[in-house]
């Protein structure tokens, strides 16, 4: 009887008993439904904000002393859906993320004037230490647009492929970049480094009927190369 009367509250546990779990800069307003089906308002970490985050935790991941729960976004600005899954050690394991990320956003995704979509196609990824170790899937960015000197840069998708080898979390994780038939021709490898650090090389170039404006800008890369190409290298730490 004391067992099923434990099991029962356990059951039935509201949302809001989260707000005591959560770190001091993570909120979740307007909580509804139970700690282990429910839902925020709107959740806050640091600058960040979703609204309309659902949640549905699996319990058979208790026994394996993991937090596991299936999460999604009907925020217009962020919608989308994945698993997550929570490690003691802190290292967070995601998979089966899908989502439509309207930029610039509150996040600092892109730089001041940039606007733009991200698609986000993520079969896994690894987060631990508070950095990005491990990650196979890709992302887009769609319609990206920059105000000064206002020019359309088309699209571009970013591809990380399963690892030939184990994951090393000391190792650099490699992205293959490309464009996506816009007015540049883009080409590049992205490198990422455990402790967040970013390098990218490439080259770009303008395709026929590519604006005026566009044309201007690259000429900030420095000369051609004999093919037309320009010399793209960035750096720096997420």
């Amino acid at each position: 009887m004391i067992v099923a009367f434990i099991a029962t509250v356990l059951v039935r546990l509201p949302a809001r008993v989260l707000l005591l779990m959560l770190p001091v800069d993570v909120a979740c307003e307007a909580p509804l439904g139970t700690v282990w089906s429910g839902s925020c308002g709107r959740l806050r970490i640091g600058t960040l904000a979703v609204s309309g985050l659902s949640w549905r935790l699996h319990p058979a991941a208790l026994l394996r002393l993991r937090l596991c729960a299936d999460l999604a976004s009907e925020d217009p600005a962020a919608r989308g859906h994945a698993r997550a899954e929570l490690a003691p050690d802190g290292a967070v394991a995601i998979s089966a993320l899908a989502a439509s990320v309207a930029l610039p956003g509150g996040a600092g995704l892109v730089p001041p004037g940039v606007s733009g979509t991200m698609q986000l196609a993520i079969d896994s990824a690894r987060i631990a230490g508070a950095h990005l170790v491990a990650v196979q899937g890709s992302v887009e960015l769609q319609q990206l647009h920059i105000d000064n000197p206002a020019a359309d840069l088309g699209g571009f998708a970013l591809q990380f492929a399963p690892p030939i080898a184990p994951p090393n979390q000391k190792a650099a994780i490699v992205g293959q970049l490309r464009d996506l038939n816009g007015p540049l021709s883009v080409i590049g490898v992205l490198q990422l480094s455990p402790s967040g650090s970013y390098d990218l090389e490439g080259s770009v170039a303008t395709r026929p009927g590519a604006s005026n404006e566009l044309m201007q800008l690259l000429q900030w890369l420095g000369p051609p190369d004999a093919q037309g190409r320009r010399a793209l290298s960035l750096s720096g730490t997420l």
